[in-house]
């Protein structure tokens, strides 16, 4: 049976968290209930399987070996190490992927 392994939130990534939580309930409140708690749900996975999601294509955080995980249109930024799953960004997709390592 697969371990599980902490998940630890920077508060960086919180604070994107929120944000998003914000513009998106601009339109309705329970889209943004919706969508923030998919984007739990995805992070929680990652309990399980904490390799799941591929190196990000920044090569940048790619060499500090950085992941990354897609929901909907965002990039969920995560490191593994140390049986933990530390979550350092949550981003659009659509950010320029060079100007990523700025975030972490």
């Amino acid at each position: 049976m697969a371990q599980t392994v902490k998940i630890k939130w920077a508060f960086s990534a919180l604070e994107m968290l929120a944000e998003l939580h914000e513009y998106i309930s601009e339109k309705s409140e329970k889209q943004a209930d919706k969508y923030i708690d998919g984007i739990y749900e995805s992070i929680k996975k990652l309990e399980k399987h904490p390799e799941s999601c591929g190196p990000c294509i920044n090569k940048k955080l790619q060499e500090n070996e950085y992941r990354c995980c897609k929901f909907k249109s965002h990039v969920i930024i995560y490191k593994f190490e140390n049986n933990q799953v530390n979550i350092l960004a949550i981003i659009h997709s659509k950010r320029n992927p060079n100007n990523l390592e700025n975030l972490v």
